[in-house]
């Protein structure tokens, strides 16, 4: 997909979810993450809060147990070297002070795209967050635009 055409979609997604914006909640708490062998969010939003709660206390485990795919959490399929060096990465980007829950739309395949916008310092960027909902109706964090929060993984601490 082109640059130009992902620019598009992703100002799309911004676009519906300003129009949900009534209906997001701001947190900057954090929140439980799964525990024992329990894997995933109860919901889309939950799987998003737990992942960046995960990401700020820097717990590679909680990462672990909300990362992955409509097979349930990647840390049943990826080795775990190459799941820590993922996590690693990811923590870097989604380093902050703060983030908001912008809102949530429907995407396609039946996941959900949750946006979040991240303070760290004085930088204030937006993200897409791809999440889906994997076995015993568990949300998983699929994905997201990392290339959005590139100048806060570069910002030096």
């Amino acid at each position: 997909m082109s640059g130009g055409i992902r620019l598009k979609k992703l100002i799309m997604v911004f676009a519906l979810l300003a129009a949900c914006r009534s209906t997001t909640r701001t947190t900057t708490s954090t929140v439980p993450a799964p525990t024992g062998n329990a894997t995933g969010g109860a919901d889309a939003q939950a799987a998003v809060r737990g992942f960046m709660a995960a990401a700020k206390n820097q717990d590679l485990q909680a990462m672990g147990a909300l990362f992955g795919d409509t097979y349930g959490a990647a840390r049943e399929r990826i080795g775990r070297d190459e799941l820590e060096k993922r996590e690693l990465i990811m923590m870097c980007y989604l380093r902050h002070d703060r983030y908001d829950v912008l809102g949530e739309a429907p995407a396609p395949g039946g996941g959900r795209a949750v946006a979040v916008s991240l303070s760290y310092k004085d930088i204030t960027r937006s993200t897409s967050f791809d999440v889906v909902r994997g076995p015993e109706n568990r949300w998983y964090v699929k994905q997201f635009d990392i290339n959005a929060l590139q100048d806060i993984c570069s910002r030096k601490g």
